[in-house]
């Protein structure tokens, strides 16, 4: 089965748009809510900050309310951090939710043709939702748990380790004919004088991360089995597929650390790649490229869940074996061509919108708004009316919050049409399984 990139991209956006009056039906009062709860949460942060109740009284508007947030915030993750995590726990929790209410019914519209029922006040919460969670759910705590934290914590000890070693206070003796003269040295500039200090600054923090380049390797290795690849011959040759992910492994991270050491050299005024001691830009590459590989091994492993939330919905079951089959072989790269695709329309669209299509708007309604303005002192003694200006500043703000509502509705029908389609996709892979 291949994955077809611009048919799945082409349906995803269709369903988004040619779907807008179901989506809109069935996922306007979750938003709504959503709205609510996220304006709540930024005053009750505010009001945690204040040590008192801050309400629409003592901030006018809620734009004014983001801002004191990101200015103060700092004081009560300091001051009061179980109060904050407790906010910030809760509305996760509630946007969980919400967004699961109506992401479920619309990704088996999607996938099944499964119409949501009849009404315009919609907010169900079933065992359809529960999977949509638990699917995501899944999803991150894989990814984060077993796969970045390991990565993460390699490289704090690391670093903690080999500071504590190289700060190790040393008894020198400059003068050997005297045992009286002694001099105080750390175990670092012993080792810089005797030109070492690579060993510790650079091939240590290469050693640390040469097993995760080893796994990000052998993921490679299996990923490209010729049992994931349908056109590929029964029997591969497993030293060439072995050869070929080596070589595309050491080029990709070869490129990584050379790149990362030139930029760490021309952005912090270090040595070359290869200096001696901490100033060398070396060490800086060396501890950049764990990140490099975790952010690879989390995004393969991001690229192979993505579909699950739409096959464990659509499917009713919490099995990943389908959800599985979409990415591989060379799946992987079509999927997260997909992703791109999709993600760079939404984004470039939005940002048409919000740059031109609003300033057409607001040429328009100033236009209006003059038009206006001249006809109320025509009737008003050369005097504007008083509710001319007001009604125009309500008019402009609901345009923009309309629009935006909109794209958001649009972009939540996107997702769901692409979680459908990918689940038609693992159901078409599994066909092909049978029939075979």
């Amino acid at each position: 089965m291949t994955l077809r990139v611009f048919p799945v991209v082409g349906e995803a956006l269709n369903f988004g748009g040619r779907r807008m009056e179901t989506i809109v039906r069935v996922a306007w009062l979750p938003v709504t809510l959503l709205l609510i709860v996220n304006m709540t949460t930024v005053f009750a942060y505010l009001s945690v900050i204040a040590g008192r109740a801050i309400t629409f009284a003592d901030i006018p508007t809620f734009l004014d309310a983001q801002q004191a947030l990101s200015q103060y915030a700092w004081q009560g993750w300091a001051r009061q951090p179980v109060a904050m995590w407790s906010i910030t726990g809760a509305n996760l929790a509630a946007q969980t939710v919400l967004i699961a209410s109506f992401m479920a019914p619309l990704i088996r519209f999607a996938g099944l043709g499964e119409r949501p029922g009849p009404g315009v006040v919609k907010l169900a919460f079933g065992p359809d939702q529960v999977r949509y969670i638990l699917s995501g759910l899944f999803s991150f705590l894989f990814v984060a748990v077993l796969i970045f934290s390991p990565i993460a914590t390699a490289t704090f000890y690391m670093l903690k380790y080999i500071g504590e070693a190289l700060s190790q206070t040393m008894v020198s003796f400059p003068d050997p004919d005297s045992l009286h003269t002694i001099e105080l040295t750390t175990a670092a500039e012993r080792i810089a004088e005797r030109g070492v200090a690579w060993v510790y600054y650079l091939a240590l923090p290469l050693a640390a991360a040469a097993p995760f380049a080893l796994a990000l390797w052998a993921l490679l290795y299996l990923h490209f089995h010729p049992r994931n690849r349908p056109s590929a011959p029964a029997v591969g040759n497993p030293f060439f597929r072995a050869v070929v992910t080596l070589f595309i492994t050491v080029a990709v991270l070869g490129g990584a650390f050379y790149l990362l050491g030139e930029g760490a050299a021309q952005t912090f005024g270090m040595q070359g790649l290869f200096g001696e001691g901490e100033l060398s830009a070396g060490p800086v590459a060396a501890v950049l490229l764990l990140s490099v590989i975790a952010y690879l091994l989390v995004g393969y492993f991001n690229l192979r869940l993505y579909p699950y939330p739409g096959v464990a919905v659509c499917r009713k079951s919490m099995g990943l074996a389908e959800t599985l089959k979409v990415s591989r072989g060379w799946n992987l790269i079509r999927l997260q061509i997909i992703l791109i695709l999709v993600g760079a329309f939404l984004i470039t669209v939005q940002h048409v919108v919000n740059t031109y299509a609003l300033t057409w708007v607001s040429q328009t309604l100033s236009v209006l708004y003059q038009a206006t303005a001249t006809s109320s002192r025509l009737l008003n003694s050369g005097v504007t009316a008083e509710w001319v200006q007001p009604l125009f500043v309500w008019i402009w703000n609901g345009v923009k919050i309309l629009i935006n509502i909109l794209w958001t509705f649009f972009s939540y029908g996107v997702a769901a049409g692409l979680y459908g389609r990918l689940y038609r996709e693992s159901e078409r892979e599994l066909d092909n399984a049978a029939g075979a």
